[in-house]
């Protein structure tokens, strides 16, 4: 569904991705790791153009998103994304929250859009919290919105940037539940993240980029049981 091919990405003289070659698979769960700093966010906002590539390819769906004259902007509308802070618009409510993008940008009915996000915020546990405003939720309440929000526009590649890892632990667990029970129901999802125990369990492969580069990728069963690189041991062995 995405393939990455020499995906290079500098800001000035600082070059952060270094020659990125990936692929992701329909109904792929695709986690990734690597110490902060490594290039992981940014590898994962090159994906749908929110950082531009400075040099490599990357295929959508047989569509070359760098190409002239590709229509990026809804090849990658059907990309959801959620981000480490929540980004909602304080001045709406959860509801409006997430009827916003498929009323502006897909131009979907007022009234079908309502209907869907009331269906999607009872998704994620929070159909009685419509009519409140961001700041009266919890941070893990306020990152399921998030989810809710990007599933609006009906996506069909998830990509997850540290989710959790502005929530207070106990809030964690909800958000990640939330997440294994979209890739049990087939989303393809790429998902960098800190929590090893997701990427243990609920990914069907794991990538390590440090440095600049996948330093290693495979099952989650080869990563975590028997890392074949240095530095992916390294890495392990500090955060497990």
């Amino acid at each position: 569904m995405i393939e990455v091919k020499g995906l290079k990405k500098s800001f000035g003289s600082v070059e952060v991705l270094k020659g990125i070659n990936a692929s992701i698979q329909k109904g792929e769960v695709v986690v990734v790791i690597g110490p902060s700093g490594s290039g992981k966010s940014t590898f994962l906002r090159c994906l749908n153009l929110l950082e531009t590539p400075t040099d490599g390819e990357i295929v959508f769906d047989d569509v070359k998103l760098q190409r002239k004259g590709a229509n990026v902007q809804k090849t990658c509308q059907r990309m959801g994304m959620v981000f480490q802070r929540f980004n909602l618009f304080s001045n709406l409510t959860i509801l409006d929250n997430v009827m916003l993008a498929p009323t502006v940008v897909k131009k979907v009915p007022k009234a079908i859009a309502k209907q869907k996000a009331i269906e999607l915020l009872k998704m994620v546990g929070l159909e009685d919290k419509q009519d409140a405003y961001p700041e009266q939720l919890s941070g893990g309440q306020q990152q399921r919105v998030a989810i809710a929000r990007a599933l609006a526009m009906e996506p069909e590649v998830m990509l997850f940037d540290e989710a959790t890892s502005a929530l207070d632990p106990e809030m964690v667990g909800d958000v990640l539940n939330l997440m294994r029970d979209m890739a049990k129901q087939g989303m393809t999802m790429v998902v960098v993240t800190h929590e090893m125990g997701f990427a243990r369990e609920d990914g069907d492969r794991v990538l390590f980029i440090d440095g600049g580069y996948i330093v290693e990728e495979n099952t989650p069963e080869q990563i975590f049981g028997n890392p074949q690189n240095e530095r992916t041991k390294d890495f392990l062995s500090k955060v497990l």
